[in-house]
């Protein structure tokens, strides 16, 4: 297989990109962009994604950008990976399900509310405590992870949001057991090459 590109901003949210390459033990290559959000809205002119955002990944030829598209595309890469859940299993629809939640709505809301977005809109503030029961109510029934016993791509996806987002969500037990899974070598070798 030809190496895979990945365009990283240290300390941005394309880390948690990095942390899934090492769960896949895929050969990479971390091209160093910076991050426009800290340079004042302005592109990287070697990063490949439209906007000069982070992450961006390159691979024989072709260039995905946005995480959810990205871990899908490197969990599909990597079949028999078990972070992964391919097409034809009977977790698949679960695991899409997780991964776009994600990106779709559970991470958008937390930026809402770190923006204090959400006390201006009482609709976003009950979907967003609608979402998060949701969330807390699938861990702690069928946890430890998102699939049950299974650590896969959603769940690096919502430790690292979470992990970042935790004094904006409250008290939570099971949110904490949750986040302490978050501990495993891969998760330490993507903090040393990530920078």
């Amino acid at each position: 297989m030809s190496l895979l590109k990945l365009f990283h901003a240290p300390g941005s949210f394309s880390s948690r990109i990095v942390w899934l390459l090492e769960e896949l033990n895929a050969n990479y290559e971390i091209v160093q962009v910076s991050d426009p959000h800290t340079q004042g809205g302005v592109a990287d002119p070697h990063n490949p994604h439209p906007h000069g955002f982070v992450p961006a990944l390159e691979h024989e030829g072709q260039v995905v950008s946005e995480t959810g598209a990205i871990a899908l595309y490197l969990t599909d890469l990597f079949p028999d990976a078990t972070v992964g859940v391919p097409v034809g299993h009977p977790l698949r629809g679960r695991y899409l399900t997780w991964l776009f939640y994600q990106v779709g709505l559970t991470e958008p809301l937390v930026y809402m509310k770190g923006g204090r977005l959400l006390e201006r809109d009482p609709a976003m503030a009950r979907l967003d405590t609608a979402m998060m029961c949701h969330i807390e109510d699938s861990l702690a029934s069928n946890g430890p992870y998102l699939l049950g016993g299974r650590f896969t791509a959603p769940d690096i996806l919502y430790m690292s949001l979470f992990e970042r987002a935790r004094p904006l969500l409250g008290e939570s037990r099971v949110l904490d057991r949750y986040l302490a899974l978050a501990d495993r070598p891969a998760r330490r070798r993507a903090i040393e090459r990530a920078g």
